[in-house]
């Protein structure tokens, strides 16, 4: 395809696109500096030993035993801007943090919301996951493929806890994949009412709102249940891998199944 395309515009953007992730990256690593100073706990091998033996049989490479976690405040994270996050990997600095307990919010639409059910050790099963995926050399920038692989590989963990299919989808995958499956069931429901995302797009805020109001729950429960879908097709592809013998490069994989489709 042959555009036109101001140069001098262009250069603007990417400059601004530039500044903008420069500023990002400037931010977290502050962030990372503060979570190591007041951390009030580093957890280190073999506290939560079937954690971190279970990655380790599955990347025995990386060295997951010499790994730190650091623990820190509900509250702090939150006051750094990661409300609501069970804990992170910063693959910069190289660190992984598991949040302190969450208090539940006061006043949240219980209609809307869907709540992830994980234990520390799944948490940090998880986290460790995403320090192996760099590790053993992946560089995505997709995040899907990121949450992909950290959600698939934690899989043999979780039915070692005796969890069904259903419960592992529901309490582990679901609070991601909801947040995945929104823009295209979106796109659904809009269709069935006649009007395109352009359209949409073009409505006043008002009518953006009145839209919503009619057919949020809808498009709310469409999202979950194609995010049970797909949480399926997650576990199905990575139950394979398992059964072959643990960690093989995925991402290599002609028959993968990666949540960028979705």
């Amino acid at each position: 395809m042959i555009t036109t395309i101001n140069i001098s515009e262009s250069f603007l953007y990417n400059h601004g696109l530039r500044k903008k992730h420069a500023e990002q990256y400037q931010l977290t690593q502050k962030n990372i500096e503060k979570i190591k100073r007041i951390a009030f706990k580093k957890i280190l091998y073999p506290e939560y030993k079937e954690a971190y033996d279970y990655i380790d049989d599955l990347f025995p490479a990386v060295n997951i035993k010499n790994i730190a976690i650091h623990k820190v405040a509900a509250r702090d994270l939150a006051k750094m801007g990661y409300s609501g996050a069970e804990g992170f990997y910063d693959p910069v600095s190289k660190v992984v943090v598991l949040s302190g307990a969450h208090r539940s919010p006061a006043c949240v639409d219980r209609d809307y919301r869907v709540e992830a059910k994980v234990s520390n050790d799944e948490v940090i099963v998880h986290e460790l996951c995403h320090y192996c995926y760099v590790s053993e050399g992946h560089r995505s920038i997709s995040s899907e493929m990121r949450e992909e692989f950290a959600y698939g590989w934690s899989i043999g963990y979780l039915r070692q806890k005796d969890y069904s299919d259903e419960y592992i989808i529901k309490y582990n995958f679901l609070p991601y994949l909801v947040g995945v499956c929104q823009n295209k069931a979106m796109k659904k429901v809009l269709g069935q009412n006649g009007i395109s995302p352009a359209q949409y797009d073009s409505f006043s805020r008002f009518k953006k709102k009145e839209f919503n109001r009619t057919y949020g729950k809808k498009i709310f429960l469409l999202s979950k249940e194609m995010a049970m879908e797909k949480g399926q097709q997650l576990i199905d592809l990575y139950s394979k891998k398992l059964e072959e013998g643990g960690y093989t490069d995925i991402e290599e994989d002609g028959d993968r199944y990666s949540m960028m489709s979705f």
